[in-house]
């Protein structure tokens, strides 16, 4: 406890320091900090459990599900995010998921365990 009331007061006196200074990059800062004092690390795998148990391939095509899924939902509100998309829906082999997909299922008809994996990824 001690030590989260340390860490909350300090959290308090960069914040103030942040807002009074009105800088952007101290409040990035601030934000990263906030962030690895949290637990999250970058080198996590969102799809861990999406992919826990799967073998490889499964797991590489229910992580490009999600991922071409939520990229298929996103506005292009400028060119820039425009390109942002495009480059993502590339990057992921999106046009060529369903190919992908129909070939594991097929491959993995008699694993109900794949089957639900690559379900959830729609889901996700």
């Amino acid at each position: 406890m001690r030590l989260r009331s340390i860490f909350t007061g300090f959290q308090s006196r960069l914040a103030k320091l942040v807002f009074v200074r009105g800088e952007m990059l101290r409040f990035k800062f601030f934000v990263l900090l906030a962030l690895a004092a949290s637990g999250v690390h970058a080198e996590e795998d969102p799809f861990a459990d999406l992919k826990k148990g799967q073998p490889k391939e499964v797991g590489a095509v229910a992580e490009r599900i999600a991922v071409c899924n939520h990229f298929a939902g996103e506005e292009p509100y400028d060119a820039e995010r425009r390109q942002e998309i495009a480059d993502a829906m590339k990057k992921y082999r999106c046009g060529k998921l369903e190919r992908d997909e129909a070939g594991l299922r097929k491959r993995y008809k008699d694993n109900p365990g794949v089957l639900e994996a690559l379900q959830k990824a729609h889901d996700w």
